[in-house]
């Protein structure tokens, strides 16, 4: 008898080191960092994650928004984080793929971040004012070209963003200088106006102003169409071939994070891309789910960054 009363306290230490041990790997509370502001499309992306994603990993996800130098701060903050799967970044691309000779970045991409997934794809549409009189990209290019060198600009939302890179791209293409505004609030009320020449924006903000009669669409800057504006072509197939400019989110959690906890947050993201009512959602707001894998994001990360540097140059 005293034997059976040793296994029965041993097999219940067992259990208890067990439960101990699924206790601590999964953490009693997560964070998705957000490095933008509260409302913006990032931050609409990831509240819509995290419920499906907190679901998969059984314990409570929230939001914390912290915006600043175009994503760079939240960035930065998450690269800096304790590496025990808790804190996660909710990433733009210009931050881990633009070139930044100023040294402003304070992290390597990939060496201080781990990547998980790249989430969605969020596409922009060339956009000019009405007052422009040009209906397609071939009116713009003859218009671009018929102007004085210098005189035409485009807007953009800061300095490596999409819609940045998107100006660059079309300048180089069309073989003529173009004029960087950077507008951190709003360039399109510029662009209406006529203040500004043309401007890559964010195809569920734009075209409500299209529609409106506001805006002219010329096409979209990504490989396939929208699905919120199917009317529109592509860049491509107007006339640009290959171009695409459009943003893109990811999850990645500090570099250095066991293996066991990216692969829960996995899981997770796969669980929340996975799920009709949340694909559903995203498509109406013209946002593209992707879902991707860590590989796949990793060698995204390193074919963009070529890429973008090769225009800097």
């Amino acid at each position: 008898m005293p034997s059976l009363r040793r296994r029965h306290v041993l097999l219940g230490a067992l259990c208890a080191a067990g439960s101990t041990f699924r206790t601590s790997a999964q953490p009693a509370h997560a964070t998705v960092v957000v490095p933008f502001a509260a409302g913006s499309a990032p931050d609409t992306v990831a509240r819509l994650l995290v419920e499906p994603m907190a679901a998969e990993l059984g314990t409570p996800v929230v939001v914390e928004n912290q915006p600043g130098a175009g994503g760079m701060v939240g960035v930065a903050h998450v690269a800096r984080a304790t590496a025990d799967g808790r804190t996660m970044v909710l990433s733009g691309d210009a931050a881990l793929v633009m070139p930044d000779p100023q040294g402003l970045r304070r992290y390597d991409p990939v060496r201080d971040l781990a990547p998980v997934s790249r989430l969605v794809v969020t596409p922009n549409v060339l956009v000019v004012g009405t007052g422009l009189g040009v209906s397609d990209l071939a009116g713009l290019m003859a218009w671009v070209r018929s102007q004085p060198p210098g005189t035409v600009s485009y807007a953009s939302v800061g300095a490596g963003t999409s819609s940045h890179r998107g100006g660059q791209l079309l300048a180089r293409r069309l073989g003529v200088p173009l004029v960087h505004v950077p507008n951190a609030q709003s360039p399109l009320p510029d662009v209406v106006a006529g203040r500004v020449g043309l401007f890559f924006a964010n195809v569920a903000t734009a075209m409500p102003l299209v529609r409106e009669g506001r805006l002219v669409a010329l096409g979209v800057a990504s490989a396939q169409r929208s699905p919120i504006a199917p009317e529109l072509p592509t860049l491509s197939e107007s006339g640009l071939p290959d171009f695409e400019s459009a943003a893109w989110f990811a999850l990645l959690a500090p570099g250095g994070t066991p293996d066991m906890a990216l692969e829960r947050w996995q899981r997770a993201a796969r669980a929340a891309m996975g799920s009709t009512v949340v694909r559903a959602r995203l498509q109406a707001l013209g946002i593209e789910p992707v879902g991707s894998t860590a590989a796949e994001l990793r060698a995204t990360i390193e074919q963009e960054t070529r890429r973008w540097a090769a225009l800097a140059e």
